[in-house]
């Protein structure tokens, strides 16, 4: 019982913190992004866009991952111990 609360709290410090760091890098790098020139400011805003939704997609699709493992290990672990007393 323990472990499982300790792998959800490992989870959602994990995943809080990923995501501030993906805010910051957002915030710091892709919201400053000028491309040269005048006539750009639509591809630079499409860019912008596309580069913060990568962003996003990679830290959903970790979450999932980290989840989808941690719930076959817990399943494995419980039809192992099935047969026991």
């Amino acid at each position: 019982m323990i472990r499982r609360i300790l792998d959800f709290v490992a989870i959602l410090i994990f995943v809080w913190t990923v995501l501030i760091i993906g805010l910051w890098i957002i915030a710091s790098y892709i919201v400053p992004f000028q491309l040269p020139g005048e006539s750009n400011a639509v591809l630079a805003g499409t860019l912008k866009v596309v580069f913060s939704a990568i962003l996003a997609l990679i830290w959903l699709w970790t979450w999932r991952e980290i989840v989808r493992r941690l719930f076959w290990r817990t399943i494995r672990k419980a039809g192992s111990g099935a047969g026991q007393i």
